[in-house]
């Protein structure tokens, strides 16, 4: 049985869904572990991501950056499972503060997860992400960067089927930066 892959831009129709993936035991467990979400905390980091720009407070000058993000929902046969973003990777620093200098210069970053349980262990997830990456990030950049927790082995593996290679173990060894570039030898 073929599942057909399709994505839509996030609206603030998505929001109730965000809020119950990410409090999703599987999806906490590595996105936002700390935090306790409501409606009003959605509304407040994702109104912006609505909008296609992201802002980040950088902690040593109170100085606010501010890019391009294009946020999106992954459907599996037209049934809203996941959530996908991606943003030029130089736009937002790592952390704590990591040098991006390492990577291509037209390089996007991407954070994503399969939020409804159902979905999950079924080759879903590489299957989206090539799609997405596809139809949406290699129209513009020529590389895509990811840095899950190094022990979250089922990221890994669902990047590396992906196409993504290590490059680099950073934070001693806790994350694990990857690179897909297609045209790029990595």
């Amino acid at each position: 049985m073929t599942i057909h892959i399709t994505f839509q831009k996030l609206t603030t129709h998505h929001f109730p869904l965000l809020m119950k993936w990410l409090e999703t035991p599987h999806v906490k467990k590595w996105w936002d572990t700390e935090k306790l979400w409501s409606i009003e905390c959605i509304h407040q980091k994702y109104d912006s991501y609505v909008q296609g720009y992201k802002t980040l407070a950088t902690n040593a000058s109170k100085a606010r950056l501010t890019g391009p993000i294009h946020a999106h929902i992954i459907y599996a046969d037209e049934k809203p499972i996941g959530y996908i973003q991606f943003y030029n990777a130089q736009d937002f620093p790592r952390e704590p503060a990591q040098d991006l200098c390492l990577l291509p210069h037209n390089c996007a970053a991407i954070d994503w997860y399969i939020g409804d349980p159902d979905y999950l262990g079924k080759g879903i997830g590489p299957n989206a992400l090539i799609a997405f990456l596809t139809e949406y990030v290699f129209p513009t950049f020529d590389a895509v960067f990811v840095d899950p927790d190094t022990a979250n082995t089922n990221a890994i593996r669902a990047y590396e089927k992906a196409g993504f290679k290590t490059v680099r173990l950073v934070d001693n060894g806790s994350i694990t930066w990857m690179l897909y570039a297609p045209t790029i030898e990595v």
